[in-house]
């Protein structure tokens, strides 16, 4: 970026903080995507938004690897206490004296990127309120809140008829593509291998719809129901499987064996059957994960 400034008008936000602090966690933009529940091209915009601010060069890119420049290994030990303060104090004049036990149910995605820092601000916030977890996948989170046995659930939905429920807060939504290792090719082989994410995997009922509309075969060469499992699986080349956009890494490309057919949406929703204003914790629980889930804004 070149020459470097001394304006002292310069103002550092606290949210882009945030992503150049995550970003370094994660070492490498996809996984900062999926921790920060929103898309490559927005942790990227933040960041070049930063580095625009302030005047300085944070990274030298090479494609989805970096490495911090001085002023980016200056600027993060910054990072950490700014963001760590604000927080600090944002929870503390949040602390609220609602008591009780709420239980949240939530999909493995969640779990895997945000569900500790959000449920560390919520125990801050909330130190009355007992927060008990379960994860599993999102057919069994839906079945324990139809069944009462959680109160608050945050699982996907693929986006179509009327899986989204009217109550229901959508938080985020993913694009879907089915995609194979960048070397690989099941384009037009007679019988597809799939990488399934499990019995109760989302997707699969609609790919196996597809196929078969189609006239085409698939057989499942491996069910994990993690997506770092499936992510490693594709990019060994051992078949093809369907991830949201923001999983799709630079090893992989799309499948082409179904032509142009679009496939539907994911939308990440937050559910629950209690009724709003008859329990202070679960009210509570909803509105803290109403505001800390919504994808950033990539301004």
């Amino acid at each position: 970026m070149g020459a470097s400034t001394t304006d002292s008008n310069v103002r550092l936000d606290v949210e882009s903080l945030r992503v150049f602090r995550q970003l370094v966690a994660a070492e490498g933009f996809t996984a900062a995507a999926e921790r920060l529940g929103v898309t490559q091209s927005a942790v990227s915009h933040k960041i070049r938004r930063l580095e625009e601010r302030i005047g300085r060069d944070l990274l030298r890119r090479d494609g989805q690897s970096f490495v911090l420049t001085p002023d980016g290994r200056d600027l993060l030990a910054h990072a950490e206490a700014i963001v760590d303060a604000h927080d600090r104090a944002v929870d503390a004049l949040q602390r609220s004296n609602v008591s009780g036990t709420v239980r949240l149910g939530c999909n493995e995605e969640v779990a895997a990127t945000q569900l500790a820092e959000v449920a560390s601000r919520f125990g801050r916030t909330h130190p009355e309120i007992a927060l008990e977890v379960r994860v599993r996948d999102s057919a069994v989170v839906a079945g324990w809140l139809d069944a009462g046995e959680i109160d608050v659930a945050l699982l996907q939905v693929l986006d179509t008829g009327d899986a989204v429920r009217p109550a229901d807060d959508v938080w985020r939504r993913d694009e879907l593509t089915v995609v194979q290792a960048a070397d690989a090719d099941f384009d037009s082989v007679d019988e597809v291998a799939l990488i399934s994410f499990g019995p109760q995997c989302l997707y699969e009922p609609w790919f196996a719809s597809a196929m078969a509309d189609a006239g085409r075969s698939y057989r499942r060469v491996m069910e994990c129901p993690s997506i770092q499992g499936v992510q490693a699986a594709v990019t060994a080349g051992l078949g093809v499987a369907v991830l949201n956009t923001p999983h799709i890494t630079d090893g992989m490309r799309p499948w082409a064996g179904l032509g142009g057919m679009a496939l539907p949406p994911v939308a990440f929703v937050l559910r629950s059957v209690v009724a709003p204003g008859t329990d202070d914790a679960v009210d509570a629980l909803r509105s803290h994960l109403s505001t800390t889930l919504e994808a950033g804004d990539p301004s």
